[in-house]
């Protein structure tokens, strides 16, 4: 917690630098008014205003995106669920500990860590943030807490304050705050991020730049040591688990930089003030970043836990710990679309630098008495370590340079498209080719006015992750040669927005594909796989009874490698009205379902999710009951979740070993300021 306080009382100091900043031109006008119209009291008020994008291809598009302003799904916190996209996941119970997606496609990530990728729900990193531009200061609370303050309490407290100092500059801080001590033994979690960043948006000049940093503390409990242990009468806080004395700590910290130098010209609206405005001709980026990652899993179990496959060390060895620090620098030149030429469109080409950094353990030398102790030791030398060895450090060191460019129409009527490239020509990563398309087209059907039909696909040839080929611990040790994997993947989307129905379907054809075997550690495939996919979500809606339902079909060619659930389904129904003609009401319940299928496994000192094939999951509907309502810019919920525990006879996991929550209640409230 001391790098998130530190932080808060850096943003408190800033904030209150910026106020200043802020209010004495407001001052200054203020008087400037007094003394020129004092007779007139016409004051003009500044309408509340807020505007919100996101940055992508190393800021070379800034991406609009609506206020979070509405009250359906509200009640849906957890960040495993909320994109709209996720049906069901895989993950441990318990909030904030790690989770995959289940839908093949969806598995995407923006960490470079590789170990980070199961938390990458709960990280924020600079893609995810967004930006703001408000006309007032704009504020929202978020907080929810579940069971009770003495007792399984899970509390989320989530804070963003963003304000312009000018009409072009913003400065934002958001703090995401989580703590919940679980059902279960040994299951306590902690998930803190603070980010405090700003951006300048001006004709010829576009900056974004900012602060991130992300911490978790999880308890490992290693699962229950028996499933059967769901249906004992006894209280959960007495079912017996596999670990007792284990813990994962995990922090990433981000600076990062954006800046754009447009040239353009004005030319006129065309409306009757004859104001003008910038189009942009050419612009040139520069974008850099700095990650830093660190991972330590400390194990202080009893010797006569006999839970890991393998251990390496002697047993005065507690504590892996690893790093891993990134430094890139991106130089990128853009060509703007005209918007009025009708086969106008847009280009740009980039070259960028990767330098990686990192640590982890290594081998254990016996008679250390030829090298320099601290030179060669990592971490701190334990007190009950014996003098006569030391546990090496294994260095990272690589880079990688690679260069790209794309062609885009995003402006056009009836067409627009995005076509990129990436290619890595120096360093560990040479050879890696990432290419990428995209085509929508509006096509009206059925009265539907919005109606559109896209198509993507991409080609990639990736080198393995570093670690994903070269790993030391205490208990898992690999060191592979493993070849570049090979995936084409297609796809196509039908959108009609009007009628609230959307379906599509996905398929990738991937040679070597890269996985975590029944051991934890990655491997690769022999034979090719294919993965098909097709998915359908529509609401229908009568006065006020709204039914919405989303269902995704999957198939692997080969379950040797890649395991996912057939089908899966959300069902969302709630019924809608209005009290005293102020107060929108929601009362409805949800449903989260998949069929059974072999569930991957999690390893604690990994963090990572693999195969099993001992036991299927499943087929078990996670069902919540709610209420929220809606008073003005307030919203609070009321949820009582997996109410199935108390009549549904079955075993209520998605990861095994791990239950989930049994029915529990969670209260909510957001409330935003923008006046």
């Amino acid at each position: 917690m001391r790098k998130p306080i530190f932080c808060l009382i850096s943003f408190v100091a800033l904030f209150l630098v910026s106020l200043t900043l802020a209010a004495q031109p407001d001052k200054e006008m203020q008087r400037m008014n007094e003394t020129e119209s004092q007779n007139e009291k016409d004051v003009k008020e500044v309408k509340p205003g807020v505007k919100q994008w996101y940055l992508d291809d190393y800021g070379a598009f800034l991406d609009s995106t609506k206020l979070d302003t509405l009250q359906d799904y509200f009640h849906i916190f957890h960040p495993l669920y909320k994109d709209p996209k996720v049906i069901t996941a895989t993950y441990l119970g318990n909030y904030g500990t790690p989770g995959i997606d289940n839908n093949f496609f969806n598995r995407k990530y923006t960490t470079n860590y590789f170990f980070a990728r199961s938390r990458e729900p709960y990280l924020l990193t600079p893609s995810k943030l967004k930006y703001f531009n408000t006309h007032t200061p704009y504020t929202r609370l978020d907080y929810s807490q579940s069971e009770n303050k003495s007792r399984n309490n899970e509390t989320r407290f989530n804070v963003i304050h963003s304000q312009n100092v000018n009409p072009w500059w913003n400065f934002t801080f958001r703090v995401d705050l989580s703590k919940s001590d679980g059902q279960y033994v040994a299951q306590e979690t902690r998930n803190n991020s603070v980010a405090l960043y700003s951006s300048y948006n001006k004709d010829f000049l576009k900056i974004h730049a900012g602060f991130v940093t992300n911490s978790a503390r999880n308890n490992e409990n290693g699962g229950l040591t028996n499933d059967s242990l769901m249906f004992d009468q006894k209280d959960a806080r007495y079912w017996n688990v596999n670990l007792n004395g284990s813990k994962s700590k995990f922090s990433s910290n981000y600076f990062f930089a954006n800046g754009e130098y447009r040239f353009g010209k004005f030319i006129a609206t065309g409306d009757t003030l004859g104001t003008e405005k910038f189009r942009p001709i050419m612009g040139f980026i520069l974008s850099s970043e700095v990650s830093l990652d660190k991972q330590d899993f400390i194990d202080e179990e009893d010797d006569d836990v006999d839970f890991f496959d393998n251990t390496y060390y002697p047993d005065f060895y507690s504590s892996d710990s690893i790093r891993f620090n990134r430094i890139t620098n991106v130089l990128q030149l853009k060509q703007y679309e005209n918007a009025d030429k009708k086969y106008s469109f847009g280009k740009r080409a980039f070259i960028g630098f990767e330098m990686d950094r990192g640590g982890m353990p290594g081998e254990l030398v016996p008679d250390p008495s030829n090298l320099d102790y601290p030179e060669w030791i990592l971490g701190p030398r334990p007190e009950n370590m014996p003098p006569d060895s030391i546990v090496l450090r294994t260095d990272i060191k690589y880079t990688n340079s690679f260069v790209g460019g794309g062609i885009y129409r995003e402006t056009g009527r009836f067409w627009k498209w995005n076509f990129d490239g990436k290619f890595y020509f120096a360093g560990r990563n040479a050879g890696q080719t990432e290419l990428t398309g995209l085509i929508y087209k509006p096509f009206p059907f059925l009265g539907d006015s919005l109606a559109s039909i896209s198509f993507d696909g991409s080609i990639e040839n990736r080198v393995p992750d570093y670690f994903q080929e070269h790993f030391y611990s205490n208990h898992y040790r690999w060191n592979h040669n493993l070849s570049m994997e090979q995936r084409l993947t297609v796809g196509g989307t039908f959108r009609m927005p009007e009628r609230k129905f959307e379906a599509g379907a996905k398929y990738a054809i991937i040679n070597n594909f890269i996985y975590n075997d029944t051991l934890g550690i990655p491997n690769q495939a022999n034979n090719q796989l294919l993965v098909l996919s097709a998915f359908l979500d529509k609401d229908f809606n009568y006065r006020g009874l709204h039914l919405r339902t989303r269902l995704l079909w999957q198939k692997a060619s080969n379950e040797d490698y890649l395991h996912l659930p057939e089908w899966s389904a959300f069902v969302s129904g709630y019924f809608q009205f209005t009290i005293s003609k102020v107060m929108l009401t929601q009362i409805g319940s949800d449903v989260r379902y998949n069929t059974k299928y072999y569930a991957d496994a999690y390893a604690p000192s990994t963090g990572l999710f693999y195969l099993q094939n001992e036991k299927e999951y499943g087929n078990y509907p996670y069902i919540d009951v709610y209420a929220s309502l809606r008073l003005k810019r307030t919203r609070v919920f009321f949820k009582y979740m997996n109410v199935g525990t108390h009549f549904l006879n079955g075993e209520y996991m998605t990861t095994p070993g791990y239950p989930m929550n049994r029915a529990t209640y969670r209260l909510g409230l957001s409330w935003a300021f923008y006046d």
